[in-house]
């Protein structure tokens, strides 16, 4: 399978359902919404949504909605870590961030409104179990709120300067990432009906993956040429490098990587997709490795 297609494809479908679920707007907020919602990047965590949905039988239709409602909380989550009293970020995806186009409060009310307006695309979904679709729901709740994603953010912000080890940055990233790529990828399982066996190898592949995707974030983030002076490790961020070293985290991420590829052992070429955004992912970074050897 071609991965690149793949992910274009999914993609296109993503922006157009989400520029259709907030079509354009006098308010201001709602043009703050799409501002943020519509300006690109990866669409990674509603991918595997859908990419997930597909390993359990689900018709991407019926995981749309989820996938949806996944990238407008990684949108929120993106939004208020920009703000002042986060990140202190003034540009995101090449644009410059919600608060420097909108104002402070304009960005706060837009994560406010995306987050909250996830939940009511999410009870949209049809054609799907209650069951299924409450659970589903209350993993994404899980690893968006204390738990998960939030928590995750209150733990960075208590650890800037402190020289964290790398219990404690697994345990920041497992939570401030990890969760909702997690999330993402057990939705669209949950969705499709996934049988316990299918669900724990999901999950398993969703793990690794979402530490994959930070470890691989803090690479780059610490050998970018553009980033004048600005790298998390300069401004005392806990990270990878920090805790491991630039090789270290490097060959941890390839380690991430083979096991979320040895969880999708025995899934078939339905899982290919998952099998290629796992080797894209550390390949943004570590260089693309040898498919057998990933696997054994």
């Amino acid at each position: 399978m071609r991965l690149a297609p793949y992910l274009a494809a999914r993609a296109r479908l993503i922006e157009r359902e989400l520029a259709a679920l907030f079509p354009p707007g006098r308010a201001r907020l709602r043009q703050a919404m799409r501002y943020s919602l519509l300006a690109g990047g990866k669409r990674i965590r509603p991918i595997l949504t859908l990419a997930a949905g597909e390993v359990a039988g689900a018709p991407v239709k019926r995981v749309l909605p989820f996938a949806c409602a996944i990238e407008m909380i990684h949108t929120y989550s993106l939004v208020h870590d920009d703000l002042p009293a986060m990140d202190d970020d003034d540009l995101r995806r090449g644009k410059p961030t919600s608060h420097k186009v909108y104002g402070e409060g304009v960005a706060i009310l837009v994560g406010d409104a995306l987050l909250t307006e996830a939940f009511r695309v999410m009870a949209s979904t049809s054609g799907v179990a209650p069951g299924r679709m409450v659970a589903a729901m209350m993993d994404v709740a899980r690893a968006a709120g204390e738990e998960g994603m939030v928590g995750g953010q209150a733990l960075d912000l208590a650890a800037e300067g402190t020289g964290a080890t790398l219990a404690r940055v697994r345990a920041i990233h497992r939570r401030k990432t990890g969760a909702l790529l997690l999330a993402a990828v057990r939705a669209g399982a949950i969705l499709g009906g996934a049988r316990p066996a299918l669900l724990r190898a999901l999950s398993a592949y969703g793990t690794h993956l979402g530490l994959a995707f930070q470890i691989v974030d803090d690479v780059l983030d610490a050998t970018d040429p553009s980033a004048d002076g600005r790298t998390d490790a300069a401004l005392g961020k806990a990270t990878y490098p920090g805790a491991l070293g630039l090789d270290g985290a490097v060959t941890a991420a390839l380690r991430e990587r083979t096991a979320a590829l040895r969880a999708l052992r025995g899934l078939g070429s339905v899982a290919e997709p998952l099998r290629g955004i796992a080797e894209h992912v550390v390949a943004r970074a570590c260089g693309k490795p040898a498919r057998g050897a990933a696997v054994a």
